[in-house]
C-alpha cells in the first residue's frame, strides 16, 4: 500500500460493460493507494465530427453535450483510464490539454499505434505488443470490498441452500455466437441432468439472451425451485450472490466477462459451447483453461481449486509503477 494521494478520472461512454473496465481499474489501484480521488467521465458525442476517426477529431469537446464539455476542465487529473471507442479522441488529446501533466491509459486495443498513449491494457488475445502495451488475461474485473459485504449480506439464504450449487450464466447473440432454440434445448436437457443428480442451479441470463431462450430457462428455473435472475425481471441482481456462494460455474463461452468475474473468486469454471466462435475467443479460452480456471462443460460438474485470477489487480501495480517512473 502507498500514501500517495492521486486523482484519477475514468472515462467510458457509459456503456455498463465498457464503465465497468475502468471502475474496476480504479477500484483495485485505491487499494493500492487508498488517498485516491476517483470521479468518473460519462461522455457522449454526436454529430459528424463524432463519426470521424478518433485521430482526425479537430476539436471532440465540441462533438459533446455542454454539461459534459464543461467536465473536462482543469484541475486535470494525474492519471486518466478510458475505454471503449468514443473515448479514443479524449485520451488523444487529455495529453496536450493537461500540458503532459496527465498519466493516460487506454483499456482494450485503441486499434492506433499504441505510443500515443502512456499505457495500454488489453486483453491477451487480442495480441497487440509495444512498449506500453501491458496484455492481461481477458477484461479488468474487480469487486470493492464493501460491494461483496452487502451481496452477502442482501442474499444470505444462497449459502444456506444444501447441496453442491452451482451458478448457470447465459449469454446469447453476439458477432461470433448464436444461441439457437436447437443449442438451448440441449443446454436445458444437460441441465436437467444436473437437477436430477441434486446439484443446485442457480440462473441468470444476460441482456443478449434470446427472448424465447429466456422464457425456456425461466420455466426450467421454477419447475426446479431454482433461483433466476434477468434483465428484464423487477428484483434485485443477485449475480454477486451468486459468485459468493456457488460451489461452481457454467457459462456459456461468449460471456467474456462473466468468465473474468468467476475467475475472480476463484471459481471452477464449466465452459458451455455455443453455435459459432472465432479465433480470438479461442484464445480467450485458452488462457483461463491454461491458469486452471477453465474447462469445458461435459455434462458434469466438479469442483478444483486454482488461484483466482485478479489480473486488474495486476495491471493497477503496473500502472503505479509506471506513473511513479514517468514522473520521475
Amino acid at each position: 500500500m502507498t500514501d500517495e494521494a492521486l486523482s484519477v478520472w475514468g472515462v467510458s461512454d457509459g456503456r455498463a460493460g465498457i464503465e465497468r473496465q475502468v471502475l474496476s481499474l480504479i477500484y483495485a489501484l485505491a487499494e493500492i493507494a487508498p488517498d485516491t480521488q476517483d470521479s468518473v467521465k460519462r461522455l457522449a458525442p454526436r454529430g459528424l465530427q463524432a463519426h470521424l476517426p478518433a485521430d482526425l477529431q479537430p476539436l471532440p469537446k465540441l462533438a459533446l453535450p455542454r454539461a459534459q464539455r464543461a467536465e473536462l476542465a482543469e484541475p486535470w487529473p494525474d492519471i486518466w483510464i478510458a475505454c471503449g471507442r468514443r473515448s479514443l479522441p479524449y485520451s488523444l488529446s487529455v495529453k496536450r490539454w493537461s500540458k503532459g501533466r496527465t498519466f493516460v491509459v487506454q483499456c482494450q486495443d485503441p486499434r492506433l499505434n499504441p505510443a500515443r498513449f502512456d499505457m495500454v491494457i488489453p486483453p491477451a488475445h487480442d495480441d497487440l505488443r509495444g512498449e506500453t502495451v501491458f496484455p492481461i488475461l481477458g477484461a479488468p474485473v474487480h469487486f470493492p470490498a464493501e460491494a461483496l459485504t452487502q451481496a452477502r449480506a442482501k442474499f444470505a439464504r444462497l449459502g444456506e441452500e444444501p447441496g453442491f450449487k452451482c451458478m448457470v450464466v447465459l449469454g446469447g447473440d453476439s458477432k461470433a455466437y448464436k444461441l439457437t432454440p436447437h443449442r438451448a434445448a440441449e443446454i436445458e436437457a444437460q441441465l436437467e441432468m444436473l437437477a436430477k443428480r441434486d446439484v443446485r442451479l442457480w440462473l441468470t441470463a444476460s441482456r443478449r439472451t434470446p427472448e424465447a431462450a429466456r422464457v425456456r430457462f425461466k420455466a426450467f428455473a421454477k419447475r426446479h425451485g431454482f433461483a433466476w435472475w434477468s434483465p428484464d425481471e423487477d428484483a434485485p441482481n443477485p449475480y454477486l450472490g451468486f459468485l459468493q456462494y456457488a460451489d461452481a460455474a457454467i457459462i456459456t463461452a461468449d460471456s467474456t466477462n462473466m468468465i473474468g468475474d468467476a475467475a475472480w473468486f476463484g471459481l471452477p469454471i464449466h465452459l458451455m459451447a455455443l453455435d459459432g466462435g472465432s479465433e480470438k475467443f479461442t484464445a480467450l479460452h485458452k488462457g483461463f483453461e491454461a491458469a486452471g480456471a477453465a474447462r469445458w462443460f461435459l455434462g458434469r460438474v466438479d469442483r478444483w481449486a486454482y488461484p483466482p485470477v485478479r489480473e486488474a489487480e495486476r495491471a493497477a501495480r503496473e500502472l503505479l509503477d509506471r506513473y511513479r517512473a514517468a514522473k520521475g
